[in-house]
């Protein structure tokens, strides 16, 4: 068994006896890439807070869901997305007219968040699972729970609408 399946499985363990701290600092040290993906949906520093504690409760009461604890990043990340989802639903859309005030690790000198937000939500989901948050292919499939042709289509056609709204600029 490998070195990350062993960690999986003792952070699964913790969490089902209640022991939160290992939860906490496994989110703390995947912080950048969590927030990535949730800044591509949500754009708020406020509500990707709340999004991120929702999800550690949610992680926290289902954590007898998780089947297999090799999975546990990709169904964390899942939980993740959907709470994104969920906020914006009951957010009402907005226009964004004020300057963001990004970290050093959010900086976005070429407007990539911007032009990735133009773009359909199914590709822009794929497009951040795969080039900002480094995830397989088959990582993606299973994060999003479909086939991993129609993760490789959304991939290509995304970056196809990216290029197009390149060439715009």
């Amino acid at each position: 068994m490998s070195t990350v399946n062993l960690e999986n499985k003792r952070l699964v363990n913790d969490i089902k006896k209640g022991q939160l701290q290992d939860l906490v600092q496994w989110i703390h040290g995947n912080k950048d890439k969590l927030y990535k993906i949730a800044w591509s949906y949500l754009y708020n520093h406020a509500d990707i807070e709340d999004v991120f504690q929702d999800t550690l409760i949610k992680v926290y009461e289902n954590i007898d869901t998780l089947k297999n604890p090799n999975y546990f990043e990709t169904w964390y990340i899942s939980i993740l997305i959907n709470e994104c989802r969920k906020r914006l639903r009951h957010r009402k859309k907005e226009v964004l007219q004020e300057s963001i005030d990004f970290d050093e690790h959010h900086i976005d000198e070429y407007n990539f968040f911007q032009e990735l937000n133009a773009i359909d939500d199914i590709y822009r989901e794929v497009i951040v699972l795969k080039y900002i948050s480094g995830y397989s292919q088959e990582e993606i499939a299973n994060i999003l729970d479909i086939p991993i042709g129609t993760v490789k289509s959304r991939i290509y056609r995304g970056i196809r609408e990216l290029k197009k709204l390149v060439k715009e600029v």
